[in-house]
């Protein structure tokens, strides 16, 4: 007795071991049976076809239609099945489905679809349903095609509408107009190539589509049109076998939210872009908008308020966000029609993206303030130039715009937008960082790097570039320039190329009367007190000592009138050579400028694209002595001796007031 209550145990555990591996069986087998196609075509003439079918327990197999039998029609484990596919009469095309079932379980389905003899194209959906938005990746839908004809897509004729088109308004139908087409991208045709080596037997395809997201609060339908590669040869009939043009698929597009002119137009904006340029950063819905991080509202007490805009969006940032090659701002950015700062920055893999800002961003009539940063930007928007508020007098004007770290190919590019004639209000302007490789030094190995361009290459010492740069020079009310971190080369405009650029701008060449005041509250916009006053002089020389020992004469009159107003200009990290031009030496915000960081460091083992180092030869960068700027001690006067701006001592070097 006693040895048979030790058998009991081991039969129990060894059973329960059993069972535990016919589960593992059974869940590593989705639906418990598996076939190796979803999808067979075959010609009028019929024949037969293969499937591999794995099972962990007892199937059975049937067909829907009585022209194919299945053979074995059931089993008990995996097994090769056998279809027989009767020839057909017709002249379209047949369908019908094979089933294979384990009992409680779903059933795998294959379709089999038997081609009559005339010439047909079949798509398995021909009526396809998509979202409104989704992220990139998810912006796709995959077509299986089935044709015993060579055929393409007609792609100059996809037509395009809105479902609801004979009641929307006129105004409507004018301003989504744009958006009524376009928004389907076909397959390329070397994708939708078959190999038809069986004359009338047919095969399949898979295509991908990709689409655009909907911002529109219409129903979106694209008809695209399948046609024989040659239509004098091949003549497509339908499923009634009479001759047609072309085979249409069908896709209809889910309408967008629609974003009224209010202050929940506002939120339900900025929730759509965040969402369409898949940020990182969310904002929390649950919370009132105001205390939304990145959104500032107007409020009633704020000056120079628009009309209608209290409670409106003000300010908005997104960052950390992932637009793909070719894609664009979400459109809904013109809905926040009451922005007076607009901030992106940051999207993934910037340097190697192409993405556009839109037009639509230049419809903001009130921004005052735009960034956009590491976007991954070449051009700027066809009507960008509304933005400064000169072309269009309803337009505020921007003031600061940042376009660092970009893919620019040209400075020229820009400033024929960007220029002091079209945007009067600007006085912030910054372009730092234009690379699009971070690890290039040496210019003389060519101007891409990996098969792409640098970036913000350019040569200032003549041509196009050099009179982009001098049209940012010549510019009177800018207080910031910034150019660091590009790729720019060739020496700087000398004092007489400015002089040169300064009258055919209509400039003064030297600082006037008018460019100082004795009023404190002038400090942003003129040069304060009698702290410059040796630029008004012509008897008191400084000398500066250039590397070398060269002795470089200077007086107050022989200084140009460069950026008169710039409290910081920056231009380190490029690829300069040549020498300081006195407009720089000399200039009365110099030293505020930072020289010894912003200015004088060029890309640290530089080479340009002649070979050579770069760095500037009139000066010693680590060295650098500030004396003939500032003097060498704390002064009671305003005039000094052989020293440029003595009372700058005070303020940049000694420890009282």
């Amino acid at each position: 007795m006693k040895y048979v209550y030790k058998i009991i145990p081991g039969v129990i555990l060894f059973m329960g071991l059993a069972g535990a591996c016919k589960d593992d069986d059974s869940t590593s087998i989705p639906g418990g049976i598996a076939v190796d196609k979803e999808e067979i075509t075959i010609g009028p003439e019929g024949g037969t076809e293969q499937i591999a079918v794995t099972s962990y327990s007892n199937w059975v197999a049937g067909a829907s239609k009585p022209w194919i039998f299945v053979s074995p029609a059931n089993g008990s484990s995996s097994a090769e099945c056998q279809l027989a596919i009767d020839s057909t009469l017709e002249n379209t095309a047949r369908t019908s489905q094979i089933r294979f079932a384990l009992e409680g379980q779903e059933a795998k389905l294959i379709t089999v679809t038997q081609f009559g003899f005339g010439k047909q194209i079949i798509v398995k959906e021909p009526d396809v349903k998509i979202e409104s938005s989704a992220a990139y990746d998810k912006r796709l839908f995959e077509a299986v095609i089935s044709s015993n004809v060579n055929f393409l897509i007609d792609k100059e004729d996809i037509e395009y509408s809105f479902a609801e088109a004979e009641t929307m308004t006129d105004e409507d139908k004018v301003e989504f107009e744009a958006d009524k087409s376009g928004w389907i991208t076909p397959p390329k045709d070397t994708e939708l190539k078959l190999n038809l080596d069986r004359k009338a037997r047919p095969r399949t395809v898979k295509a991908k589509f990709r689409w655009e997201m909907n911002t529109t609060p219409y129903t979106r339908i694209a008809k695209i049109r399948f046609v024989p590669q040659n239509p004098g040869e091949d003549q497509l009939v339908d499923d009634n076998g009479n001759p047609i043009e072309a085979f249409i698929l069908t896709v209809t597009q889910k309408a967008a939210p629609k974003i009224e002119d209010n202050r929940s137009g506002d939120s339900l904006a900025i929730i759509t872009i965040n969402e369409k340029i898949q940020s990182m950063i969310s904002f929390d819905t649950s919370e009132n908008m105001q205390n939304w991080d990145y959104v500032t509202l107007w409020e009633a007490t704020d000056k120079d308020i628009p009309e209608g805009a209290v409670g409106r969006v003000r300010s908005v940032k997104f960052s950390l966000f992932n637009l793909q090659e070719g894609e664009i701002l979400p459109k809904e950015i013109r809905y926040l029609k009451y922005l007076e700062s607009f901030e992106i920055q940051s999207n993934s893999n910037n340097q190697t993206r192409i993405v556009s800002l839109g037009e639509e961003i230049c419809e903001l009539k009130y921004l005052k303030s735009l960034t956009v940063f590491a976007y991954g930007m070449e051009k700027l928007p066809d009507n960008f130039i509304k933005l400064g508020g000169k072309v269009d007098k309803s337009y505020r004007g921007l003031e600061k715009l940042d376009l660092s770290s970009n893919n620019f190919p040209s400075l020229a590019a820009i400033t024929e937008v960007v220029n002091e004639e079209n945007f009067p209000e600007l006085y912030a302007f910054n372009l730092i960082g234009c690379r699009r490789s971070d690890s290039y030094s040496d210019l003389s190995q060519g101007s891409s790097y990996n098969g792409r361009p640098l970036g913000l290459h350019i040569d200032i010492t003549s041509g196009a570039e050099k009179e982009a740069f001098l049209k940012l020079l010549t510019w009177d009310d800018l207080k910031s320039l910034r150019l660091s971190y590009n790729f720019i080369e060739g020496q700087l405009p000398t004092d007489d190329e400015v002089d040169t650029a300064l009258q055919k701008a209509g400039k003064p060449t030297r600082y006037q009367d008018d460019d100082f005041s004795n009023n404190k509250d002038d400090y942003k916009d003129k040069l304060v007190g009698d702290t410059c006053i040796w630029l008004k002089t012509g008897d008191n020389t400084v000398v500066f000592t250039e590397t070398g020992g060269n002795a470089l004469l200077v007086t107050g009159k022989d200084v140009p009138r460069v950026l008169p107003k710039a409290r910081s200009f920056s231009i380190n990290l490029n690829f300069l050579t040549g020498p300081l031009p006195k407009w720089i030496l000399f200039h009365p915000y110099f030293a505020e400028w930072g020289p010894e960081i912003l200015l004088f460091n060029q890309q640290e083992n530089g080479k340009n694209s002649a070979g050579a180092k770069v760095g500037f030869n009139n000066i010693d960068a680590i060295k650098f002595n500030f004396e003939y700027y500032y003097g060498k001690e704390k002064s009671a006067d305003a005039t000094v001796n052989g020293v440029a701006y003595p009372w700058y001592y005070q303020r940049y070097v000694s420890t009282s007031n």
